[in-house]
């Protein structure tokens, strides 16, 4: 046994085994790298959509429309007055 080992065959044995473990190695370092990636990706995402809701909910209805339709004022936009004061305190509705 300790002399197939020794041998050829039991060097060849030897370098297919570290070539795959080295190539099992191998993928799993890539895996994690992308994972890793995938989950900075996530959390930048995830803050950047954080900025976003509290720029709007800074916002009346009006600003936000305006915002919506690209900037500036719209007419559309201006039926929303006197709009937000009903939706945001229902016990003053007329």
């Amino acid at each position: 046994m300790i002399a197939v080992l020794t041998g050829p065959i039991g060097k060849a044995l030897a370098v297919v085994a570290l070539a795959a473990a080295l190539l099992g190695v191998g993928y799993w370092k890539g895996h994690a790298d992308s994972r890793a990636e995938q989950l900075r990706d996530t959390l930048a995402a995830i803050e950047k959509r954080e900025k976003i809701d509290e720029r709007i909910q800074g916002l009346d209805g009006i600003a936000l429309c305006n915002e919506l339709l690209g900037g500036g004022v719209h007419v559309e936009c201006n039926e929303l007055r006197g709009v937000e004061e009903d939706t945001r305190n229902p016990a003053r509705r007329r």
